[in-house]
């Protein structure tokens, strides 16, 4: 028991020396607010902790890792495109751990990060076998941005063309908890809680960097191999003001050693989005629509998630691809016991 509390303690203190390792990396160069990961429907793919940090290590035991590509616009040059790899663990009764990079390339802008993590659960049940877990996340990370100029037009005449490739750098803070009880579960983040950052072409995004996010669902057996799984999202960024919501339905379905699901998200602005367009004002609203499939068999699982914008008036035709890979390592336990809803949600959470 002591040699347990001391590898736990140990686990701890090197959380903290990498947290301040982070910290001095990225604090030497910090001059740009941007909003970390898009919010997409990764979170759909078994991947809730890529949004929510009380989401790490919420499977009791074992470590997740995960795997995503995201590819838009198929028809456009320099497309927007984004890769994420995260994983995360349970460590001891209480305590979990977990970590994310990414890597988002927009045209002649990019962005790098990553981000660490330390959640904090709470059992009310004496077993592990019927849940009613509340969970904290802390996480704490950096994003380093990239504008490539070296191919702009010196000629237009805009002071802030360098004609080089600028770099920036920011730091941020996110805290949330999560609530787990038998088949129902919901979180809550806030994204940019802390953050430090300066621009001078962006100060109303510096001013007001914080977004919220809250999700909540539940399945619903309608027979032993057969759940449904209805849930929401609603996703608030401060500086924009146009808050936004996601309607989702998930059908999970146990054939012999195969885990499978299929899917629907409907996603769509709370509020109109206005353009200028040649003198005349254009409002419409944000609509968007997500088709997924997935399976999961043995310690391997694999997502594809299809969006097509609603939208009448685009950029170009919108539709986005992304794939989704997992490996779970040493949570087979309560991964198979199908006798336990409440083990089967936050393991397919």
């Amino acid at each position: 028991m002591k040699n347990t509390l001391l590898i736990i303690d140990h686990k701890k203190r090197y959380f903290f020396w990498l947290c301040v390792f982070f910290i001095i990396c990225f604090y030497p160069i910090i001059t740009n607010a941007q909003y970390q990961l898009p919010i997409y429907s990764d979170y759909l793919t078994d991947n809730y902790y890529l949004l929510h940090p009380a989401m790490a290590g919420a499977h009791f035991e074992g470590a997740k890792v995960r795997f995503t590509h995201r590819a838009q616009w198929q028809d456009t040059k320099n497309a927007p495109a984004l890769q994420t790899l995260n994983g995360h663990s349970r460590l001891g009764r209480r305590t979990g751990m977990g970590a994310t990079f990414f890597r988002d390339q927009n045209g002649f802008q990019s962005r790098t990060g990553g981000l660490l993590t330390y959640s904090y659960h709470i059992n009310f049940y004496r077993s592990n076998v019927e849940i009613n877990q509340l969970s904290f996340g802390l996480s704490f990370g950096g994003v380093n941005n990239t504008h490539d100029q070296s191919t702009f037009d010196p000629t237009l005449g805009d002071p802030l063309l360098t004609g080089t490739t600028v770099q920036s750098r920011s730091l941020h803070m996110d805290v949330g908890f999560s609530y787990n009880r038998q088949d129902f579960y919901t979180h809550m983040t806030f994204k940019n809680f802390f953050f430090l950052g300066t621009d001078i072409t962006d100060s109303v995004a510096l001013d007001k960097p914080r977004s919220l996010l809250f999700n909540a669902g539940v399945f619903v057996d309608l027979s032993t191999a057969w759940t449904l799984e209805p849930s929401f999202m609603l996703h608030s960024v401060q500086y924009v003001d146009i808050p936004s919501y996601d309607l989702n339905l998930k059908s999970h379905h146990q054939l012999r050693n195969l885990n499978a699901w299929i899917g629907f998200s409907y996603r769509a602005g709370l509020d109109t989005n206005t353009y200028l367009n040649s003198g005349n004002f254009i409002s419409q609203k944000h609509q968007q629509t997500t088709a997924l499939i997935g399976a999961e068999f043995g310690i391997f699982s694999f997502s594809y998630a299809y969006t097509q914008s609603l939208e009448t008036i685009n950029f170009t035709s919108f539709n986005s691809h992304q794939l989704t890979f997992g490996i779970n390592i040493m949570s087979s336990k309560f991964r198979n016991s199908s006798s336990c809803k409440a083990c089967r949600a936050v393991t397919l959470l």
